[in-house]
């Protein structure tokens, strides 16, 4: 049973009371949508990028890798490390595109893509799936994942009840704080949480239990600490890992790695300075959340493998809150009691601004109750924030048993949907028609592949992207196209490269301003930043292990070093064009 120090109490105290003084200075001033959701594009770089990565650590986070260690070592983290591909290939191709645009919201972009009752349609469908359905799944599980850390800290306490008051807590700071003071508690938020992790990570290896990083290499299976997967029983198979490298970055949607850009990387790119801070703040962004971060999570995690050897898949999660139970130094406990505080009501305060937006600014405003006040747009935003937390902490309760899992089962339904979102920004054919049946096909093929055929994940996103990509570009032919005045003020807005867009212009027979293709930057940026991502990631695990891997790490440090300047180089080419 865990006990608390003063300097626990003074640790778990402390966020609340710099949360209050941060919203004081911060808050909305909430005189329009656009300043609620959106901060009127003043934030700066750090600022934006910073509260993308702040959102992405959610308290799940942890355990979830926790989860996929126990069961697949550290190779097992490919499970999101993938999605690195997709985040630079945003970051270098597409969020100049959508700061450009000047939506406030990413589904704003249908109504500036394509024309007709149907870009209604979808604009108001896409809001009420995505904002409100999809975003109870992923609070659902960012709940479910306090509901395990709860009884760790206070195991007198009913969890649900202290989860009630903390929604009601971050219901509260939510909603009047707006974008802008979400923005800068998160900065706030993040680095409390990841010091607090790193903190956790080394007093866990040098418990006397464990001995230091060399004594818990010897007490581990070798499987559990390789990088990549070598085909061995418990470790991530290799045509598992080609398939989430090659396929799933551009096939499923995932909150945080959505094709394409979307979501609340999009809000948060919409609502920067201008292109240059879209640029930086989301390649700060990738860096930060899959360079940065990850290693504090994962020595816990092999920590908790050693002391806990028989916990079941479902408990598997709380491994990493066990750890804290091994004598840890007094304040630790009370820093990381703030550490998961802070990465829950981060994540929870950005998907309940963010799911507003959607049901207020794409389906209220614009469809349900058009001509109305702003401050009344603004208190029907109130209400939504309100039913989404209620609705998700029964989820939470009620309807879920592993975090992974609900991963999974997002990744596998949505793995019709990327592909569209990606083309609808090249190929002038693709209509509002076409990104509908994305939205039906998607969990119909999932049906039909996973639950039907028993296909076995990831299998079953091979053949529902592939599947749903062939019939979605033959659809393109069938269907309507968007009316050509929409498309070429498109064109003329988000600039995207003209060499897509040659056939739409040359069918019109019109000559069209040219803009700078810039793929070739595009290309090299993506490659570099990926390089220095994963080849930084293998040089500390080389590191941390040594024994002769060092010789190894040292030159993939360096590649890595090299990829790093030349995605800058990219960053700055980019910012130029």
């Amino acid at each position: 049973m865990i006990s608390f120090h003063i300097l626990d109490s003074i640790f778990f105290l402390f966020p609340f009371l710099v949360i209050l003084l941060l919203l004081i200075r911060f808050r909305s001033k909430q005189n329009s949508t656009k300043e609620y959701f959106q901060a009127e594009g003043s934030l700066s770089w750090f600022v934006a990028g910073t509260a993308m990565v702040a959102t992405t650590f959610a308290a799940d986070t942890p355990l979830a890798v926790t989860e996929i260690i126990r069961g697949q070592g550290i190779a097992g983290n490919w499970i999101w490390w993938y999605m690195a591909v997709g985040g630079f290939v945003t970051v270098f191709f597409f969020s100049k595109l959508w700061k450009r645009s000047g939506a406030s919201t990413d589904l704003e972009l249908i109504g500036l893509r394509y024309s007709g009752k149907e870009a209604n349609f979808l604009r108001g469908f896409k809001a009420f799936v995505i904002g409100f359905l999809l975003n109870l799944v992923i609070l659902g599980w960012v709940n479910l994942a306090m509901l395990k850390i709860i009884p760790v800290f206070f195991p007198l306490w009913t969890a649900f009840h202290i989860l009630i008051y903390l929604l009601l807590f971050g219901v509260f700071y939510t909603s009047i704080a707006g974008l802008r003071g979400i923005s800068y508690i998160d900065v706030f938020q993040f680095f409390l949480a990841w010091i607090g992790c790193i903190l956790f990570a080394y007093f866990a290896v040098n418990l006397p239990t464990i001995g230091g990083l060399t004594e818990l290499k010897s007490k581990l299976d070798s499987n559990k600490i390789l990088f990549f997967p070598n085909g061995s029983s418990g470790t991530l198979p290799w045509d598992h890992f080609l398939i989430l490298l090659t396929v799933l970055w551009w096939s499923s949607w995932y909150p945080g790695s959505e094709p394409g850009g979307g979501g609340y990387i999009a809000q948060r790119i919409l609502a920067t300075k201008n292109e240059n801070a879209a640029l930086k703040g989301s390649l700060w962004f990738v860096i930060a959340h899959y360079f940065v971060r990850p290693w504090p999570w994962i020595l816990v995690a092999l920590v908790s493998v050693i002391l806990y050897p028989n916990l079941s898949d479902v408990e598997s999660g709380k491994g990493f809150l066990m750890v804290l139970q091994e004598g840890m130094p007094n304040g630790m406990i009370g820093l990381m009691l703030s550490a998961f505080l802070a990465a829950y009501l981060s994540t929870l305060a950005t998907h309940l601004n963010w799911g507003a937006s959607y049901l207020v600014n794409d389906l209220w405003k614009p469809i349900l109750q058009k001509g109305r006040s702003e401050s009344y747009y603004i208190k029907v935003s109130y209400g939504v924030q309100i039913l989404t937390a209620i609705c998700s902490f029964f989820l939470a309760v009620y309807g879920m048993e592993t975090i992974k899992g609900a991963w999974v089962f997002l990744l596998e339904a949505s793995s019709g949907i990327g592909f569209i979102l990606i083309a609808r920004w090249f190929f002038w054919r693709i209509s509002a028609w076409t990104e509908i049946l994305a939205f039906i096909l998607s969990p119909v093929l999932y049906l039909l592949f996973s639950v039907y055929l028993k296909i076995e994940f990831p299998y079953s996103i091979l053949f529902t992207a592939f599947s749903s990509a062939i019939l979605l570009i033959f659809s393109t032919y069938l269907f309507p196209t968007t009316n050509r005045e929409v498309l070429v003020q498109f064109y003329e807005t988000t600039k995207p490269p003209y060499f897509f867009w040659k056939g739409f212009f040359k069918r019109e027979k019109k000559n069209q301003t040219i803009y700078p293709n810039r793929l070739v930057i595009s290309f090299y940026g993506t490659l570099s930043g990926l390089s220095f991502v994963f080849g930084g990631l293998y040089s500390i695990q080389c590191l941390v292990w040594k024994e002769g891997e060092i010789l190894i790490g040292l030159p993939i440090f360096l590649l890595g070093l090299l990829g790093l300047f030349l995605s800058l180089k990219a960053l700055q080419n980019n910012s130029e064009s």
